[in-house]
């Protein structure tokens, strides 16, 4: 006779402090720069209940709904308005690849001609959806019918390192851009790290990572929607670390220049 099946977890929350990658001296400097910093939140949370992938939809569902998540996590209502969602339902969610560690990841934007000896190209400018791109590295980002586009995978781009890349390159509406590729690179490195938890294979010795990242898409509350108006750029990205029990949550809501 099989087992009874185990009775669904209840997942609750409780709230520890912002993610500390994003609120360094330096990384408020670029944030702002990038217009990151008005319409964006972050916050990191510990759970006490035993987690597997396969409670991956409950976990987030329970998240979103969580009381202590919705008042250290307010969503984005409309520009300078915040509240929690209330209620949640339906949440539209994918899980993103974590296989790249390195920012070698990146080398062939070099190869390619979309960065010169680390500074960035330019090109004419091209109305990307409500992004102007006038430069290389925002035409491989945004532009597919860009030659461009090609230098990363439909595959590689569901990479968290590409998707993060794409954030802070795009920033927000009133995005002051670079024109080198150092700074972009290096809020890569310091966010992925935060976000990602790794470990050592005992067999091979190697390094792999344990947390499971979500891009969450949508969700519908009874006060409020995940975001205020539908973009491309918006984005809230769910990170669990199943040892530590640790879920870590950055998010922003995009608005347009005007």
């Amino acid at each position: 006779m099989d087992p009874p099946p185990e009775a669904p977890t209840t997942f609750s929350f409780h709230p520890l402090h912002p993610l500390a990658s994003l609120h360094t001296s330096r990384a408020k400097e670029l944030l702002n720069k990038w217009n990151l910093d008005v319409h964006g939140r972050s916050y990191v949370f510990r759970f006490d209940q035993h987690f597997t992938q396969g409670q991956s939809q409950a976990f987030l569902n329970d998240f979103f709904n969580d009381p202590q998540v919705q008042e250290s996590l307010p969503v984005c209502k409309g520009r300078g308005d915040w509240g929690p969602l209330g209620k949640v339902g339906a949440i539209q969610v994918e899980r993103l690849r974590t296989s790249e560690l390195r920012l070698d990841f990146f080398d062939r934007l070099e190869s390619c001609g979309v960065a010169r000896n680390g500074s960035i190209a330019k090109c004419f400018d091209v109305q990307c959806g409500e992004v102007l791109a006038s430069d290389k590295l925002r035409l491989m980002l945004l532009d597919e019918s860009a030659e461009e586009w090609e230098v990363f995978s439909a595959s590689e781009r569901k990479e968290l390192l590409f998707h993060l890349l794409r954030r802070f390159a795009v920033g927000g509406g009133l995005n002051q851009y670079e024109e080198v590729m150092a700074p972009y690179l290096e809020m890569c490195k310091a966010v992925y790290k935060e976000l990602l938890a790794v470990q050592k294979d005992p067999a091979s010795g190697q390094l792999q990572v344990r947390s499971l990242v979500f891009n969450v898409m949508d969700a519908t509350g009874s006060s409020a929607k995940l975001f205020p108006r539908n973009s491309a750029h918006n984005f809230c990205y769910i990170s669990i670390d199943p040892l530590q029990r640790h879920v870590k949550a950055w998010y922003n809501a995009w608005f347009p220049m005007m």
